[in-house]
């Protein structure tokens, strides 16, 4: 979309949907937790959420909470890629009210899907979503929109009455039935932006941080959590420009952890992981090939297995009880190591669908394990 286009589209949504206030985000630590489950990214995806509730015993058939004091953390990313995003939000909603009935918690963290939408980057919206806005209103909708966006428009080029025909024909392709709609809920101010920019992007709970990209452990200094949240919520606030929330290296979008070697990332990592008390950091954001997978003897736990259907429906969250941490694999809670992976990865597969992403994944690591080392190769290894 061309610059001059989204500013001036963002101006006039702001003008005429009324924005409303924010709400500061919750505190960011939580001690004395018996039991939490975290699930990675679910990009729109509603029936494989609902499939890793059930398997964690978090719900009822009828989709009511029944995790007592079981903190849920979703690590972000609920948007885009699947049609039923909103269907997703709406049953979080719902289950954090319940859940806090019973003494638990529910968590759901800002991931960096969730910021584009608020910051009307929408290049990942499945249309589907769009489509689910749509009511009877909507052509109506459309075209008063449209027409405002002209006005504008010809008010910095006047020339353009002349070609009114043509750049109307152009918006009407850019610009889907929908999109009137979810943009009022979308755009800063408005109720699924505001209930995100309630929501922190950080926590920790006893002594795991949970996030959706990664806290990046080069800098000279780290930012207390809470002030890590009151920035991004800031940003996603009526007014707010964002910087930390579109940032490569910022805790939304940052790979690090996932993908660099521990040569670079393992003694900031400890630094890091020091200065906030904490033994280990679970990410979403970087898709495995469909396990959880711990790098750096178990100090990062990478969450995000692909759940949704774009990615190839993997099915695993990460459970942690008793002190002990386990992948939930399939309904099957697997003792998650900090070492020996091969060993983790082969009862994993056993869980698997022939033909699997993860199986075949799986079998090839074991044929590059009996070929002869490459020692030209700097390539990461999974089991970091």
């Amino acid at each position: 979309m061309p610059r001059l286009l989204t500013l001036v589209l963002a101006t006039l949504l702001s003008l005429s949907l009324g924005l409303a206030g924010s709400v500061r985000a919750e505190d960011a630590l939580f001690t004395q937790v018996g039991r939490v489950v975290a699930v990675g990214d679910l990009h729109g995806d509603y029936e494989q959420y609902v499939r890793v509730l059930k398997h964690n015993k978090l719900v009822n058939d009828k989709l009511k909470w029944t995790g007592s004091d079981t903190h849920l953390v979703q690590l972000g990313d609920v948007t885009d890629r699947g049609p039923d995003s909103l269907k997703i939000i709406r049953h979080l909603m719902e289950l954090e009210k319940q859940a806090r009935k019973s003494g638990g918690r529910v968590h759901v963290l800002i991931g960096n899907h969730e910021a584009m939408n608020v910051n009307e980057d929408l290049r990942y919206v499945h249309p589907g979503e769009f489509s689910q806005l749509v009511t009877r209103r909507s052509v109506r909708n459309k075209n008063q929109y449209l027409n405002r966006v002209f006005r504008a428009m010809k008010k910095n080029r006047p020339e353009l009455i002349s070609e009114k025909n043509r750049v109307m024909q152009r918006l009407r392709s850019l610009y889907p039935l929908g999109y009137v709609e979810h943009r009022e809920l979308w755009s800063p101010g408005r109720e699924i932006a505001k209930w995100y920019a309630a929501h922190p992007a950080v926590i920790q709970i006893n002594d795991t941080i949970f996030l959706h990209g990664g806290l990046n452990p080069h800098q000279e200094s780290f930012k207390p959590l809470n002030d890590i949240n009151a920035t991004i919520q800031k940003e996603l606030s009526p007014g707010g420009v964002p910087e930390m929330s579109i940032d490569p290296a910022g805790p939304l979008w940052y790979r690090g952890l996932a993908n660099q070697l521990a040569e670079t990332e393992l003694e900031p990592l400890e630094r890091m992981l020091a200065f906030y008390d904490a033994k280990r950091i679970m990410i979403g954001h970087t898709p495995t090939a469909g396990a959880i997978m711990p790098r750096f003897d178990g100090r990062v736990i990478l969450a995000d297995v692909g759940l949704s259907a774009h990615y190839g429906s993997g099915m695993a969250n990460v459970l942690i009880e008793d002190e002990n941490i386990y992948a939930v694999h399939r309904g099957q809670p697997i003792l998650l190591p900090t070492q020996d992976i091969d060993a983790y990865l082969k009862q994993v597969v056993a869980l698997e669908p022939q033909g699997s992403r993860l199986t075949k994944f799986v079998n090839q690591r074991e044929k590059a394990a009996l070929a002869p080392p490459d020692n030209s190769s700097t390539g990461q290894r999974v089991s970091n």
